[in-house]
């Protein structure tokens, strides 16, 4: 893995965007003061690959800018000659995104080839390309500050896990699980063998009961497709004698039930006499109309003589409305008067009313004008106290202002020189003119107050003697009206009474009226009772044609049901519908069917000592052939073909299945040696075997090679233990064995160095070459002879075979003499911001 170029945006201490272009550059340098944000641009590097950082695992919303809502981090690296873009942002609210893409080339304007998203798909995809977890990309391609003995005290676990990345070991894993995966299918074709040599087994054992079985249902069905020559003979005529046995058998039924639906001779005599009973009621109620009908015709005669000579209804109910209107009008005469009475009374005291109103608004206009002869003197008289009370106060003012003058001094209000001060006299009474002018003032408001109450009583006045003389003049306009009504109602009685005697004659018109009523409702009643009669006949007249019609129905329905019987004999026979000829239908119907079921009872007698005849033939052939009686040959012939068949198929089938079988020892044997190849394989894969002895020599020649360069890194003072443990053997003590916990920090500085060295010798050697190498170290720490050291070291380093190395140091003046390129960064201590000074662009 390369990093081409690297932005960061409100990550950590760099809260601007930020861009570092790392393209054309092997060595390169970060510079600054501690808090810069140098270890921040090796954190960002491994965020945009694996989404966290070595100090921020899971609460990783911490490396969000302490003043900002997000951070963004972009990360442009090229992999085995493919470039690739990760891209992560995150967010204090809401959800994280993260990205990985691959490109066509490093350009802006690229094409997107291949495109990953969320967290955990991208972690994977990244895991694939660098062949190495988070864990063992820190061991190994990332030495983060304060971890560089990580690796001297890992466990010889952990140093296997960053081992087996670097060398490319993976694919011993893979290795063991196609070794798995091919003992498993070879288990399983062996299981398959074993079962089909156990059914080749059971076949054989089969083979002799399949063949004897199949000989004995051929036998069978040969012998039944004999017989069924002969069954088929004695079944036909057996059918034959059976069919006519149940067509005898039907016939009688049929004449049975046509005898059986047939009426009694009992229903067919009530019949004829119930039709000529109705034939005699029919006659006698025609002559009841007859005389209904006349006596109806009298009793109209006499109503139409009576309207004739005092008018029918029309005339009474004129008469009424004449009786009606003439209490009417006289009511109408009686409201009339009342009315007018009534209305002369109210308009005699509306007069007076308005008299009344009229001498009240004459009073109030009298106190109005007094009200006003009050008020105009009262306004000469506020005016005198006004001016009054002005002279006392100016004179009260000049009293108080003497007092202050001094003859030959400014005046303390004109500022003129006092030429002699004026004698004093008697003190202003301004009190007595103040109270003069209150008074004064209080008498004319209460003078225009006076006068505006009777103003408004004047105006109340005239308005109501007003609308008083208005009332009187409306209520004598209709006073006149009403005795005019009055007048005219009196007249349409008068005439209405004498139009009553000219209809009616003299006397009470509304008991004449009920008179002649009464002689035309008589009338009227007799009309009504004949017809009632009339209708009364006609109704008796209908319900005994309908008797005789329902009586004739059953005549004709006993002339179907004979005509159907005789159609049933095959005779097709008219029956009229009259008693007479009923009867001798009835008689030779009857006569018939005795004759007939008298035959159809010895065809069927026939018929069934045939049919049995037939059947003990029949049944005598199926015991011959050991079959049930009422088998069905044609059935029983077809089913033995089955069973021949099938016992047929069964042989073939058994005698393929063993030639298919031949080859089962062969084959045993093939899948017995596969098998115990992949166990041995598998077995030779475990990682406690094979893989163990490979790391072993490599942790073995790690620990030489490492010894190598810490020896020339140290002039001889330091070299690591034969053994794997990397402990560090101090030559100057007697070459006493220290772990990595009791070096100090340089020491443990230049022994992580020699193995970071041995490492990448130790690729280069196999083939293959670091990309990258990120050291972090704060080497102000060191001394003179420790630094000048790790100086050599790291251009050795450089020299051999690592394609890119990022260092971070604290000071610019220890890295000028080494490094090709300088990132330098600087810190607002204001803000704490990272500032980038230089450095950051292309080389």
């Amino acid at each position: 893995m390369r990093p081409r170029e690297l932005t960061v945006q409100g990550f950590r201490s760099y809260r601007r965007r930020t861009t570092f272009d790392l393209r054309g550059r092997r060595l390169v340098g970060v510079v600054g003061p501690i808090g810069a944000g140098k270890s921040t641009i090796l954190d960002a590097v491994v965020f945009a690959l694996y989404g966290k950082t070595p100090s921020f695992e899971r609460d990783t919303r911490s490396l969000i800018h302490q003043l900002e809502d997000g951070c963004q981090v972009e990360l442009l690296f090229e992999v085995d000659g493919q470039i690739w873009r990760a891209q992560r942002a995150l967010r204090r609210k809401g959800q994280s995104q993260h990205r990985l893409e691959r490109l066509a080339k490093d350009a802006d304007d690229a094409e997107v080839l291949e495109t990953v998203l969320q967290e955990k798909p991208v972690r994977q995809r990244v895991e694939r390309l660098l062949g190495m977890s988070f864990d063992a990309f820190c061991r190994s391609v990332l030495l983060a500050q304060n971890r560089f003995a990580e690796f001297l005290k890992a466990t010889p676990t952990d140093r296997n896990a960053v081992l087996k990345g670097v060398f490319g070991y993976e694919r011993f894993d893979g290795a063991l699980s196609a070794a798995k995966d091919r003992a498993r299918r070879v288990e399983l074709e062996l299981d398959g063998i074993e079962r089909e040599g156990s059914r080749l087994a059971e076949a054989r054992a089969r083979l002799a009961e399949a063949r004897a079985e199949a000989g004995a249902t051929s036998a069978r069905h040969a012998g039944l497709d004999a017989a069924r020559g002969r069954l088929d003979v004695l079944t036909q005529a057996r059918d034959a004698a059976l069919r006519d046995a149940t067509e005898a058998s039907a016939r009688t039924a049929q004449l049975q039930a046509t005898a059986g639906a047939l009426p009694w001779a009992e229903r067919l005599e009530e019949v004829a006499d119930d039709a000529r009973a109705a034939a005699d009621a029919v006659r006698i109620a025609q002559e009841d109309v007859t005389v209904a009908d006349e006596g109806k015709k009298v009793a109209q005669a006499e109503l139409e003589a009576i309207s004739e000579r005092i008018g029918g209804h029309a005339a009474f109910q004129a008469f009424a409305a004449l009786v009606e209107k003439l209490d009417h009008e006289a009511r109408a005469v009686e409201q009339a008067a009342a009315a007018a009475a009534a209305t002369a009374r109210e308009a005699e005291a509306a007069r007076a009313a308005a008299n009344d109103l009229a001498r009240a608004a004459t009073k109030k206009r009298e106190a109005l004008d007094a009200a006003t002869a009050v008020l105009e003197a009262a306004g000469p008289a506020r005016t005198e106290a006004e001016a009054a009370l002005h002279v006392t106060q100016h004179a009260e003012m000049a009293h108080e202002l003497r007092r202050d003058l001094t003859a030959g001094e400014p005046c303390p209000v004109c500022d003129r020189v006092v030429e002699r001060v004026p004698r004093a006299g008697a003190a202003p009474k301004v009190a007595t003119a103040d109270r003069a002018l209150v008074k004064a003032r209080t008498v004319e408001t209460k003078a225009r107050n006076t006068k505006e109450q009777a103003a408004a009583g004047a105006a109340t006045a005239l308005e109501q003697a007003a609308g008083g003389g208005e009332r009187a003049e409306a209520l004598a306009i209709q006073l006149v009206a009403r005795q005019d009504a009055a007048r005219d109602a009196e007249a349409a009685l008068a005439a209405t009474k004498s139009e009553l005697v000219d209809r009616l004659g003299d006397g009470d018109p509304r008991a004449l009226l009920d008179e002649r009523q009464h002689e035309l409702e008589l009338a009227e009643t007799a009309v009504r009772a004949a017809s009632a009669a009339a209708d009364a006949a006609r109704t008796h007249l209908d319900t005994c044609r309908a008797h005789a019609d329902e009586a004739g129905r059953g005549l004709a329905t006993l002339a179907n049901q004979l005509a159907s019987a005789w159609g049933l004999l095959g005779q097709a026979r008219p029956v009229g519908t009259a008693a007479a000829d009923v009867r001798s239908s009835y008689v030779q119907l009857g006569e018939t069917l005795v004759e007939r079921l008298t035959e159809a009872a010895e065809a069927g007698d026939r018929a069934g000592a045939e049919a049995h005849a037939a059947t003990e033939a029949v049944a005598a052939e199926l015991a011959a052939l050991d079959l049930p009686p009422d088998s069905d040959v044609a059935r029983v012939v077809a089913a033995a073909a089955a069973a021949a068949a099938a016992s047929a198929e069964r042989v073939r089938t058994i005698e393929e299945t063993l030639a298919t079988g031949a080859d089962l020892e062969a084959r045993l044997v093939v899948a017995t040696e596969a098998r115990d190849v992949a166990r041995r394989l598998v077995a030779d894969l475990q990682p406690s075997r094979f893989l163990a002895y490979l790391l072993e020599e490599e942790r073995a020649a790690l620990a030489d090679l490492g010894s190598v360069h810490l020896e020339e890194l140290t002039h001889g003072a330091y070299r690591f233990s034969g053994d794997d443990a990397f402990h560090v053997l101090d030559m100057n003590a007697g070459a006493a064995d220290r772990t990595a916990d009791s070096l100090s920090g340089g020491e443990t500085f230049l022994a992580s160095l020699a193995l970071a060295l041995a490492l990448a010798e130790m690729v280069a050697r196999g083939g293959g070459r670091l990309d990258s190498f990120l050291l972090d170290e704060g080497f102000g720490s060191l001394d003179a002879e420790h630094l000048d050291r790790a100086m050599d070291g790291i251009g050795r380093l450089v020299a051999g075979d690592v394609d890119r190395l990022v260092v971070l140091v604290s000071h610019v003046e220890q890295m000028r003499q080494l490094m090709e390129d300088l990132i330098v960064l600087d810190k607002d201590v204001r803000t704490g911001e990272t500032r980038v000074l230089s450095g950051a662009g292309p080389a």
